[in-house]
């Protein structure tokens, strides 16, 4: 089974490559980009609702949007919450895509 996320609604109009919308994004709104810990818990509650509700193993596609801090936290909080597979994509603005970095090995 697999999730395509975004990091933080609202920032950047994000789809698949495929065209496709996303199946929801881990921060809606961030008032604080410096409370570290705050967005560490969400995230790490994300994670752990999602597995929860798998019957299955899960891998995750995260779309990045900038805000550096909201992605080490999710980074922290995925290895935490037991995250096994993990893609990030990052915009390609010369072919408009976004190319893929994965990094399951790291968690």
């Amino acid at each position: 089974m697999g999730m395509h996320i975004g990091l933080c609604e609202g920032r950047h109009e994000i789809k698949q490559n495929n065209g496709e919308a996303l199946d929801g994004f881990i921060f809606s709104q961030v008032d604080n980009p410096m409370d570290f810990l705050s967005h560490f818990e969400a995230a790490k509650d994300f994670f752990l609702e999602s597995i929860c509700n798998s019957h299955s193993d899960i891998h995750y596609t995260l779309y990045v949007t900038g805000l550096t801090t909201l992605l080490t936290a999710t980074l922290l909080a995925a290895e935490k919450a037991g995250v096994e597979s993990l893609t990030l994509m990052h915009y390609d603005r010369e072919s408009g895509n976004y190319l893929p970095q994965d990094v399951s090995p790291l968690l």
